[in-house]
């Protein structure tokens, strides 16, 4: 029988329990170690956004199921009012699923989510020990020695560090120094009964925001993020930040402050903002950083626990996978860091523009919401992560063989890796739609799919020579590497055509060959635009960067004026452009699945 590989996850927050339940419940062989005496006592609320309920739901449909019914979902139509301290709407933002991603968003309680997955996760098999933490770790050959607060060395396979902003894994892992202060303070607690009712609410002050949402059993949670300088308000305690706070909402719109004056005083937490910048690795052989741990950030997108979700879910997928110990967490690294990096400077930015610290910065930000409709920037790029398609489970059929049926006969391929590229620079636009609707269809064929969306790696703006220096470039160009096929999805417009193919050119050639081709890999092209005769110069145009890249073009380009709808639930006859994009992917995935029977494939970038 295969011994069951040993994990120890430090730290028992959100993150280290998705990953442990997610983990054990694939039969690993998981333990859970908390440095507090209980688990999930602390804190008020958050908000789960469609990123994190994928991440949810490929951690495992029982884990994604529990954490939906810890929370309260939107309803359709459901909107968040945006108004200044004296009450005043600036404007109301689509909560219900419409204007978040499609997916309702769901407040719930920290103390409800921890719950449900302490519960996933001792249900799954994985071991809780409390009032023990990591202080120490010594890689060895083939394991990791474990220190722990109480003296013990324990040994295990693989170490997860996910014990928080203040982490000892990450300190022993970087030696990076304390985070940095942010130059504001957080107070949270909730209240039962407020006049607000079950309506979220973000209320602007100068130096002061609130958020405020619904959990439920006429419960609201509520953050205030108020500018100070570092340790004032801690040292106040709960019960003194919460009669501070409401001497600083004098002459607030009366519901808000309400809200704070009869809150429990024993529900409060205050807590000073931090956060890291990105951090140059999360690895150390056989040791991984996840969460906060890795990537700490402020609250102003509410991602925090989102990002670990996702964390979670791929390093689960990850250390299930057969691939060695340290092989898994580098490759788990290589899918998060730029993510999480991007996400951590944007919260930043957005943190920033909220506090509106004085009478300028006040007025940009409640400008800033009355001509976008919303409070944060356009969220579409961070709430549109989606994982990989998972590793297939225990006892079933693996991926990696597939029949695919071409026109000519049958072949049974390899499962191949395609790399999706959608040119257009407009977060959501219809390119990276239908760039994400092609990844499906390679999935539904057994490939792996991999979409870069322009946003992502600004193409087709990329300048030879950033490979060494942008993390982006440098996952790309990983991908292009592993990649067995290649789909390209540009919009008609002149001003991206035109550079596709010079920028094509310059990305491969930073993969180190003096002579950049893709060696014979399928490249497959999507024309996105209502212009026939646009249509017809952008797929010409991508066909010569086809050949210029030694790939190997389709011969069925599509040209589409916007992104198909999802495969029809009664099986109906598709649009003929949905069925040439459908044969097109075919193709790509067919041949692509060729060339990932070889043993030993051309290296990218070498010379012809």
């Amino acid at each position: 029988m295969t011994r069951q590989r040993s994990v120890v996850v430090a730290g028992g927050g959100i993150g280290g329990l998705a990953a442990a339940a997610s983990m054990a419940a694939r039969g690993l062989d998981v333990t859970v170690l908390e440095r507090a005496e209980r688990i999930g006592t602390g804190g008020s609320g958050l908000v789960l956004y469609p990123n994190g309920l994928r991440a949810a739901d490929a951690l495992g449909t029982r884990i994604g199921a529990r954490i939906r019914a810890a929370g309260r979902a939107g309803r359709p139509g459901e909107v968040r009012v945006l108004m200044d301290a004296r009450g005043t709407v600036l404007a109301e933002e689509p909560v219900g699923g419409a204007g978040s991603g499609g997916t309702p968003q769901i407040p719930v309680l920290r103390s409800a989510l921890h719950r449900a997955l302490l519960d996933e996760a001792l249900t799954a098999g994985a071991a809780v020990v409390l009032a023990t933490a990591v202080t120490d770790y010594t890689v060895r050959t083939g394991q990791v020695a474990v220190h722990l607060s109480d003296g013990s060395v324990t040994a295990c396979d693989a170490l997860v560090g996910a014990d928080g902003i203040h982490s000892a894994v990450r300190a022993r892992m970087l030696a990076d120094g304390p985070p940095q202060y942010r130059g504001y303070t957080s107070v949270r607690g909730r209240t039962t009964g407020s006049a607000l009712g079950q309506r979220g609410h973000v209320v602007n002050g100068r130096g002061i925001q609130m958020f405020i949402a619904p959990v439920g059993d006429d419960t609201l949670y509520w953050t205030a993020k108020i500018t100070a300088p570092a340790g004032v308000w801690p040292a106040l305690g709960p019960a003194g930040a919460r009669l501070a706070l409401l001497e600083a909402l004098e002459g607030w719109y009366a519901p808000v402050v309400d809200l704070v004056r009869t809150a429990d005083p024993e529900d409060v937490v205050v807590t000073d903002i931090h956060d890291r910048d990105p951090a140059p690795r999360w690895v150390d052989d056989r040791v991984a950083l996840l969460g906060d741990a890795a990537h700490p950030m402020v609250p102003a997108l509410g991602q925090g626990a989102n990002l670990a979700l996702e964390d979670a879910a791929v390093l689960a997928d990850a250390l299930a996978s057969p691939a060695p110990v340290a092989d898994a967490l580098a490759g788990y690294a290589r899918e998060r860091m730029e993510r999480a990096a991007a996400v951590v400077l944007a919260s930043r930015r957005q943190g920033a523009l909220d506090q509106g610290a004085d009478r300028a910065g006040e007025e940009r930000r409640n400008a800033h919401i009355r001509s976008a409709g919303r409070k944060d920037a356009d969220l579409a790029d961070v709430v549109g992560w989606r994982p990989r398609p998972q590793c297939p489970e225990p006892g079933r059929a693996p991926a990696a063989t597939t029949t695919v049926r071409p026109r000519k006969g049958t072949i049974v391929m390899g499962a191949p890796h395609i790399v999706l590229i959608s040119g257009s620079l407009r977060p959501g636009s219809t390119c990276d739609r239908v760039a994400e609707w092609c990844a499906q269809r390679c999935a539904e064929h057994g490939a792996s799919a991999r979409v870069f969306t322009g946003t992502e790696i600004d193409f087709p703006a990329y300048r030879p020579g950033l490979a060494g220096r942008h993390a982006a470039v440098t996952g790309f160009l990983e991908e292009l590497r592993a990649a067995d096929g290649v789909i390209l999805v540009s919009p008609t417009y002149h001003a991206t055509v035109s550079g596709l193919l010079k920028n094509a050119l310059d990305y491969v050639n930073d993969i180190g060959g003096p002579v950049p081709y893709l060696q014979g890999r399928p490249i497959g092209t999507v024309a996105v635009g209502s212009a026939a005769q646009g249509a017809v110069s952008t797929l010409t145009t991508l066909r010569t960067i086809g050949h210029a890249l030694r790939g190997w073009p389709t011969p069925v380009g599509v040209a589409v004026s916007q992104a198909p709808e999802q495969p029809a639930a009664d099986g109906g006859e598709p649009a003929p452009d949905v069925e040439r994009l459908t044969q097109m992917v075919s193709q790509v995935v067919w041949l692509g699945g060729i060339r990932a029977e070889d043993a030993h494939p051309p290296v990218l970038g070498a010379v012809a």
